[in-house]
Parts: C-alpha cells; structure tokens; sequence
C-alpha cells in the first residue's frame, strides 16, 4: 500500500487530524448563558449526547491520523489502514451527521411538534454547535479521500500481480 505512505497521504492524514481536532475542540467551547425574565440558564454542548459522542469520535479519529503520520513506511500496520479507515469514516460521519441533526432541530426548532428554537436566545451556542458539525464534515471528507485512495492502492496491487 504504497500511496498511503506517501507525502501527500501524510499530509492529507495531518490535515484530516487537524480538522477533526479542531471540531472536537469547537464543540466543547460551545456554551451560552440565555437570560429569561426571572433566571438565566446556562446553555452547553454536554446536555446532549450525540455532542459528546462526536467530541469522542472526534478526537479518537484525530489520535489515529496523528499516529499514522509518525508510522514509519515500511511498518506492516499499514497492512490494516485499510479496515481501520472504513470503520472510522463510518464512525466519524454518523457522529457528525447526529451532532448536525441535533443542531439544527435546536436551532431550527420543529413547529409542528411545538418544539420552539433557542436560536434567538443563544445564537453563539448554536453558531459554535454548526461550525463544529462543519469542520467535522471537513475531516469526514478528507478521511473518505484517504480511504478511496487507499483502496485503489490496494486493487492496483491486487490487478498488477495477476496480470504479471
């Protein structure tokens, strides 16, 4: 799997970490305290679980990538970057789609249920919650990159050795 240890898959494997890094740590700065007439209630990402689930999917993600840029080329673990790459775009894609659900029900709201949107009072909140779900999708991408080209690495060998 010779295209997975290039440059250019190192890179792209520290730009997929660095993203995926970077979601997790918007997510966990996502808090806002909304004032009513009498309280004020203060407003975080951990009040619901699919953000947690995407801060640890997330980071888990962004650990392996920075692995994998410091694994040496000739290493056989490469052998399994294959596997590992397919289970965690799955992993990271459901975390990201859950956390971008659940935030656009908070900040959309759904009138027909008489669910009403905190948007308005907690814009910051809601604007950090879809930047994270964002830039998460960034990694998703890059990570699905990788693994298409880790699979055309793969069926290339697998081609040339039985046409030879």
């Amino acid at each position: 799997m010779q295209s997975n240890t290039t440059n250019f898959g190192r890179c792209m494997r520290g730009f997929a970490s660095v993203a995926t890094l970077t979601a997790a740590s918007v997510m966990l700065s996502a808090h806002q305290t909304a004032t009513y007439t009498d309280s004020s209630v203060l407003v975080t990402f951990g009040d619901i679980p699919s953000y947690w689930c995407f801060v640890f999917a997330n980071y888990l993600i962004s650990a392996y990538g920075t692995l994998l840029v410091f694994l040496p080329r000739k290493s056989q673990l490469w052998q399994l970057v294959v596997a590992l790459d397919s289970v965690l775009v799955v992993i990271l894609s459901s975390s990201c789609s859950a956390a971008l659900a659940v935030g656009l029900i908070e900040r959309n709201g759904i009138p027909h249920a008489r669910w009403e949107s905190i948007y308005h009072q907690v814009p910051s909140y809601c604007a950090r919650i879809l930047s994270a779900c964002g830039i998460g999708f960034v990694g998703v991408v890059i990570y699905l990159l990788l693994l298409l080209l880790a699979l055309q690495a793969e069926f290339n060998s697998i081609l040339i050795d039985i046409t030879l």
